[in-house]
């Protein structure tokens, strides 16, 4: 790719940053067949030359220091050059600069395009980061996040991770850059320049005339014409709300010394008509109300501005704009990271689209998407997916792509969101994994990017079903799209309670598992007598709970649109479940708070003779979601095992583990000759519940004791014999129906 508007005979630009601080290091320029070197203590020692600049906070006015020689390197005269300028005023705060703007004390920064703006990425998300200088630094020279640069504190001598603007800048153009830096930005640069990837490398804050130091050099750096960039950073904002707080006279005046500072580098840049410069200033981030450089993720730290010398893509977005009361509104606004981009977009040096690995985008040119989020839905599982989210510029069409390979393109103009679906079936193994996601808007101004990386996505490779599970299964529903229901096994049937009941008191939806379908069982439908729900009936020798020392397991997919609002209904019994100390065998659903709802297994034989579990509290599960719920008992070994396995807690619990079914007399399980599917074996239960206050003719409601309730059913199956916890397992996490196995 070739420079706009540089002639290809031109020597490449370098970029230069200014900075305040201590330990004055001189510019040096290495020729580039040295500037790969890795430095050993003598090369480095030759690098750092010691300067006079100075680190106070003096003002703009105080006696400047002895220009920096630029490199001697000629660049002819030619065509117009695209250079940049950023500068950086930590701690200026958003609210005071427009404070200064409005009171006419700071007539430069008013003569920008100065917009709010957010620092310290999105809180809650994996983007976080500190409101603080060294993690700001850092997404400003790399457009990127903490969770991509790795400075996550203000912890001295902290290494970037990924690409910065130098050397991004130097893969495109030939040249690294210059720095002028603060104690803390110099040793975090020091890496860079030690081992080429940054030319130069000069300090102005070993004195009381650091803001004086920087804005002579920088205005030295403008007026060379060698470099791509110029950044100067100054730090007395910060040290005089530290010092004296935001809402000193202090603090405003230094306010009005760096507005006097970048309007001598308007300037500077000005004289250079050669050249078109993008100027931008921001304020790095914010503080809290009472002054403190906290990091915190709140409004005030979070808040900032970005500024401007054209008009940016962002419209008039944030100008002039109140302080918001929610992060969430903030975050609609520009972010610290699109500074990165925007340079680089000037300068011709942006990454393309399959190599976009940056959280911001360019301020000019074409807009790109905002407020771009990812998160993981049913992770820790073989569904786990990537769920997308975003605003889009007007009319743009968007294509996606995922660690730069195409995955969505040409998404309709209106398209805000997108999951992907594939990406686990891309994945070569169990493990956690993370990926980043470009979205690029088109639009007719051009294509725009901007990218995100997705929270950690741990893949759970799909359990295979146990073969085994085929032995001893005498009772299998797998629920097709008609009614009544078939038992593929043969070995029973299902139907309403009564022939009377209307066709909405059973209905046909989806199941648990794509393609499949489920039962929907609605108790708003009752007969007269009082009769509602399925019941499934087995023929004669397949009641899994008849014998004197029955052993069987009931399993099956479950889902509850909503939860009872009091008391208790029952889900899958054979005995009138008005008591638990009634003869038979019962699941029961138990009203809850929030999004839960409460699950408990029973066994009894008459005269009030039970065994529970659990009861204190009930296990929960979630409300509107496929849930597995299985039953054991285990007649000889007199012992008792329930499961419940919820896929969105992430919970697979042996809820009842080998319980003694104590004085229960197990012959006596089988109370009546069918199961209630949605009701017990009654086939009454809501009627029942009133314990004879209530009597037919019945209406949905009549007994206020219980309210009436939707289930639905999947894949349910009952075997004659004690599955074992692998088995069960398998179910569970295989999210395959029975069916897939040879049952015959």
């Amino acid at each position: 790719m070739s420079r706009v508007s540089v002639d290809s005979s031109l020597n490449a630009p370098a970029s230069f940053i200014v900075f305040n601080g201590q330990e004055p290091v001189g510019p040096v320029r290495f020729p580039r067949s040295l500037r790969r070197r890795s430095w050993g203590s003598t090369g480095a020692a030759l690098a750092l030359v010691l300067a006079a600049c100075g680190g106070g906070s003096g003002g703009a006015g105080d006696e400047a220091e002895p220009p920096v020689q630029p490199p001697t390197t000629e660049v002819p005269a030619g065509p117009t050059v695209n250079r940049t300028l950023l500068i950086d005023l930590d701690a200026a705060t958003y609210d005071a600069v427009q404070r200064g703007i409005a009171q006419g004390q700071l007539p430069n920064l008013a003569r920008l395009h100065l917009q709010m703006a957010y620092s310290g990425g999105v809180a809650g998300s994996p983007s976080q980061q500190p409101t603080l200088d060294a993690p700001g630094w850092a997404t400003l020279l790399t457009g990127q996040w903490a969770h991509r640069h790795r400075v996550l504190s203000a912890a001295p001598q902290q290494v970037i991770s990924g690409q910065t603007v130098f050397a991004r800048i130097d893969d495109r153009i030939g040249s690294t850059g210059a720095v002028v830096a603060s104690t803390g930005l110099a040793k975090m640069l020091s890496p860079l320049h030690e081992t080429g990837a940054l030319d130069t490398l000069y300090d102005c804050g070993s004195s009381a005339t650091a803001t004086a130091c920087v804005t002579g050099q920088a205005e030295q750096m403008i007026g060379a014409g060698t470099y791509a960039s110029v950044l100067a950073q100054y730090h007395a904002a910060s040290d005089a709300a530290l010092n004296h707080g935001i809402a000193s006279p202090e603090y405003a005046a230094t306010l009005v010394s760096l507005d006097r500072a970048v309007g001598q580098l308007l300037e500077a840049a000005a004289r250079r008509d050669s050249d078109r410069w993008l100027v931008v200033v921001t304020g790095n981030h914010g503080l809290s109300d009472n002054s403190q450089d906290d990091g915190l993720p709140l409004i005030p730290e979070s808040t900032t501005f970005v500024a401007l010398n054209e008009a940016p893509n962002t419209g008039t977005l944030g100008v002039g704009a109140e302080r918001p009361d929610e992060l969430a509104t903030l975050y609609t606004h520009t972010g610290i990271a699109d500074i990165a981009p925007t340079l680089l977009a000037h300068l011709n040096s942006l990454p393309p689209a399959e190599n976009h690995a940056l959280d911001g985008a360019a301020l000019i040119g074409a807009p790109a998407v905002t407020q771009l989020t990812a998160s993981v839905a049913d992770n820790q599982s073989s569904e786990a997916r990537v769920e997308l989210s975003w605003a889009a510029p007007q009319g743009a069409s968007v294509s996606i792509l995922r660690d730069g390979t195409p995955i969505a393109s040409d998404l309709p103009a209106e398209s805000t969101a997108y999951t992907d679906e594939s990406v686990a079936a891309t994945l070569p193994g169990k493990g956690t994994y993370a990926f980043n996601y470009t979205i690029t808007a088109k639009t007719a101004a051009g294509a725009a990017s901007r990218s995100t990386l997705s929270p950690p996505l741990t893949y759970l490779p799909p359990v295979p079903l146990a073969p085994t599970l085929a032995n001893g299964l005498v009772t299998y529903y797998p629920f097709g799209a008609s009614l009544p229901p078939v038992d593929a096994k043969g070995n029973s049937e299902m139907a309403p309670f009564s022939a009377q009941l209307p066709a909405q008191a059973g209905l046909v939806v989806p199941g648990p598992f794509t393609g499949t379908h489920g039962l929907l069982i609605d108790t708003d439908y009752v007969t007269p007598e009082g009769l509602e729900a399925y019941k499934l009936t087995p023929k004669t020798g397949f009641d899994i709970s008849k014998g004197n020392t029955p052993q069987f397991t009931i399993g099956f997919w479950f889902k509850a649109p909503t939860c009872v609002s009091k008391s208790n209904v029952t889900i899958l019994a054979n005995k009138n479940y008005v008591s638990g100390g009634n003869a038979g065998v019962a699941i029961g659903m138990f009203s809850s708070s929030g999004n839960q709802c409460g699950i408990a297994f029973n066994i009894g034989s008459g005269g009030g003779v039970r065994a529970d579990g659990p009861t204190g509290p009930y296990t929960q599960i979630t409300v509107d979601r496929w849930v597995y719920l299985a039953f054991s008992v285990d007649g000889v070994g007199r012992t008792m095992n329930a499961y419940v396995h919820d896929p969105v807690t992430r919970t697979s619990s042996k809820v009842v583990s080998n319980k003694s079914t104590g004085s229960v007399d197990l012959s006596k399980l089988s109370a009546f000759p069918q199961w209630g599917i949605g009701d017990d074996g009654s086939g009454a239960y809501l009627m029942n519940k009133c314990n004879g206050s209530v009597t037919p003719p019945y209406f949905a409601g009549k007994c206020a004791t219980a309210p009436t309730y939707q289930q639905i059913f999947g894949d349910l199956a009952m075997w004659n014999r004690v599955l074992t916890d692998d088995e069960l397992q398998s179910i569970f996490l295989s999210n395959k129906p029975l069916s897939t196995l040879p049952l015959q």
